[in-house]
């Protein structure tokens, strides 16, 4: 797996967290959980949705166990994973509208892009970090759906 690390924290966070994760080789393993994600109110069909998962808090923002890209279609979009292991799992998402490969922000550093997390990550300054977008995956396997904002 390759490693990055996140050099901008701020106005940059949310584009790194995802862009890095897209770069990244999947990597299964013998079990076979799945997780299915539902990204909801994509507004219009131009770009890309960019979806990571991360696995762990000690490589939230840097490397991600799974990335997947899809074209953007209004509505929802299906990203599903299989051959999962249990445990924690968080996930960041955004809509690259215009296909640059950031996630656009303002002067105040703030999206102009619609972004989105597990559990529909909140923080009060920045991006949501681990603990405000971490779940539990169980051998049952999820369903989860992520709005975009």
């Amino acid at each position: 797996m390759i490693t990055n690390t996140i050099k901008a924290m701020g106005r940059n966070t949310v584009t790194a967290l995802i862009m890095t994760a897209c770069t990244i080789t999947a990597t299964a393993s013998a079990q076979s959980t799945s997780l299915d994600v539902t990204v909801s109110t994509v507004t219009q069909a131009a770009g890309e949705v960019l979806l990571a998962v991360y696995n762990a808090e000690d490589t939230f923002g840097k490397t991600s166990l799974l990335a997947m890209r899809k074209a953007a279609v209004e509505g929802d979009i299906e990203f599903s994973f299989s051959d999962l292991e249990p445990g924690e799992y968080a996930i960041m998402v955004f809509h690259d509208v215009n296909s640059n490969g950031e996630l656009d922000t303002n002067l105040l550093g703030l999206p102009k892009e619609p972004w989105g997390a597990s559990l529909q990550g909140k923080s009060i300054f920045g991006a949501p970090g681990w603990s405000d977008t971490r779940f539990e995956l169980t051998d049952a396997g999820m369903a989860i759906n992520i709005t975009l904002r």
